[in-house]
């Protein structure tokens, strides 16, 4: 068992030195956010699999009810061209007098008031359960806009809400909260219905896993919070992949919904498995608890600490000292756009945040419109997300935050832009140059979480990444209606604003400083000289010293001078 004896050569001055960076207690939080989010990415993403792109067309009379639905299509449905240029039949219209129709005479067209459905393949979808097509299909989309609305409010609510009452009440809450909802979702009998218990439901997701996340990153040492802020991502990549395996099995939309909320009840198990945080203890000076949980998490790390109680009182009369200090340097949001650096880091950070998570719900939420087999697509538009993140962990590592965001960001924006030239007849490459698109918005989303919180000062960090999350709900709002905008104009249209977006955003990404191995800001006025060298002229430099072994500016400076300066600096030597 290892000893932390507090000695003169040894202070505890952090929890960290009680608990240790990453031991056997610190696993468990791992595996339970890891967990956690998978059932995140089963409710916001299972609205390709409620709403899929059905056969629909004007339901036939009680006097033609004998006739099949080719019969009826070719004697009462107009057809039309489709972009392909084949014939089929329109999914909104009829003609006004069938009768005048069959027997050659003139016919007008007129508007559906009610629909059949090719349930061939679907046996049931919230597309035939409320007649969502035609002028209602829009719905839909508000549909997925109403979930991520869900989650805007989440992040202010029950951020606020974990701070003032701990982070495993309000997990446990909001694990209760999406559960029940979860299985009233259901059963619902109007869309309206459906569509406030879809918001609730994200809200407790959300709730559930961005307070877990938060515990997580609290329970780790530093040298652990970079990987395991994107290892944890791996957890909604295995819902991703798991997903249209459900789909494809459960073709009814009410049982499918059955199928990814009722697992769930397990997670009432953490009610004796899911501690409450150290850290957020030490802040709210709760000496007897925080004592009760680090000898739980000393006994599972397998660490001792002589006179913990003593231990326990130093560091939170330290942890009062420095929120006195703290207290009289307090930032505010308003900070962050006050002075002309910070400013211009902020909205960059700001519209990176959006594109990221604008194109990777676009790109998510479309997988469908590729062609082919859209459960194989959906399968395969998850599976990339494991090399993806796994790829963000070396690049953070190896490489720094900078150069890995904007090339995944161009990349992935210059993969859209191809896919448009695509044609139908190569339908594999299509999928390839999306997937290349899928993989680097993934790969990005990731690494922009690190990159952010080690961009903003320390006394605006918090409020720097809430604020920057919300922009990211901004853009996963707004990424529903572009398969509206699909229908309104054409395939290539989404996808070049996907393209170019993410080009231009990670092209921005350049005025940012690199932030490895660097320093982090602590004070506002540091913040405000953190990268104010002008970074985009030295990329280039900077990667070839790296390539090259060699140091360009010394290499400069040392052949800039003069042979008599060389003697003097010689001589004063």
């Amino acid at each position: 068992m290892e000893n932390l004896q507090k000695d003169e050569s040894q202070e505890i001055n952090d929890l960290v030195d009680i608990t240790g960076q990453f031991g056997s207690w610190q696993k468990r939080v791992f595996l339970i956010a890891f967990f956690l989010v998978m059932p995140n990415s089963f409710h916001i993403l299972v609205m390709t699999f409620f709403a899929p792109d059905i056969d629909h067309w004007c339901s036939r009379p009680p006097a033609y009810s004998n006739l099949t639905v080719n019969q009826w299509k070719s004697l009462a449905i107009p057809p039309v061209k489709n972009e392909s240029n084949s014939t089929t039949y329109s999914h909104c219209l009829m003609y006004e007098n069938i009768t005048a129709f069959s027997l050659g005479g003139e016919h007008s067209n007129v508007t559906c008031t009610s629909w059949e459905y090719d349930n061939s393949f679907y046996t049931s979808t919230v597309v035939d359960e409320w007649d969502l097509v035609c002028g209602s299909d829009w719905l839909l989309s508000m549909s997925t806009t109403i979930v991520m609305t869900g989650f805007l409010f989440s992040v202010f609510i029950c951020g606020q809400l974990s701070d003032r009452f701990g982070r495993r009440p309000i997990t446990l809450t909001c694990i209760a909260l999406s559960l029940l909802s979860g299985l009233a979702c259901a059963f619902s009998t109007t869309f309206t219905m459906f569509a406030i218990l879809r918001f609730i439901i994200a809200f407790g997701m959300s709730g559930a896993t961005t307070t877990v996340f938060v515990l997580l990153m609290e329970s780790v040492g530093a040298n652990y919070r970079d990987v395991l802020g994107i290892c944890f991502e791996f957890g909604w990549a295995l819902g991703y992949v798991i997903l249209p395996g459900l789909a494809w099995f459960i073709r009814d939309w009410s049982n499918l919904q059955l199928a990814i909320t009722v697992p769930g009840v397990l997670f009432f198990s953490l009610w004796w498995f899911l501690p409450e945080s150290p850290r957020w203890l030490l802040a709210q000076s709760k000496a007897k608890q925080l004592q009760k949980e680090l000898e739980k998490v000393l006994k599972l790390n397998n660490r001792q600490v002589s006179n913990l109680e003593d231990v326990v009182k130093r560091l939170i009369n330290k942890e009062n000292k420095d929120k006195e200090q703290q207290t009289k340097k307090r930032a505010t949001f308003l900070n962050l756009l006050l002075t002309p650096n910070m400013r211009s880091k902020t909205l960059n950070i700001y519209f990176n945040w959006f594109v990221n998570s604008f194109v990777y719900y676009g790109l998510s939420l479309n997988t469908s419109n590729l062609g082919g087999n859209p459960f194989i697509n959906f399968f395969i538009a998850g599976a990339v997300e494991f090399p993806s993140y796994g790829a963000s962990v070396f690049a953070i590592k190896y490489l720094g935050r900078r150069i890995p965001l904007t090339v995944t960001m161009v990349i992935g924006g210059l993969a859209c832009f191809l896919t448009i030239l695509i044609q139908d007849d190569l339908l594999w490459l299509r999928i390839t140059l999306a997937m290349t698109g899928k993989f680097c918005i993934s790969s990005s989303f990731a690494i922009i979480y690190v990159f952010s919180a080690e961009i903003y000062p320390t006394v605006v960090r918090n409020v720097g990444v809430g604020s920057s999350s919300t922009c990211a709900r901004i853009g996963s709002m707004v990424a529903p209606f572009v398969k509206e905008l699909e229908k309104a104009t054409s395939q290539g249209v989404p996808l070049g604003i996907f393209g170019g977006l993410s080009i231009a955003a990670g092209l921005l990404v350049l005025l940012l400083p690199e932030t490895k191995n660097k320093p982090l800001p602590d004070t506002l006025e540091e913040g405000e000289e953190f990268g104010k060298k002008n970074y985009t002229s030295n990329v280039l430099r900077e990667y070839w010293d790296k390539l090259t072994g060699k140091n360009f500016e010394l290499e400069r400076n040392e052949s800039s001078k003069h042979p008599e300066q060389e003697e003097y600096t010689a001589a004063n030597l």
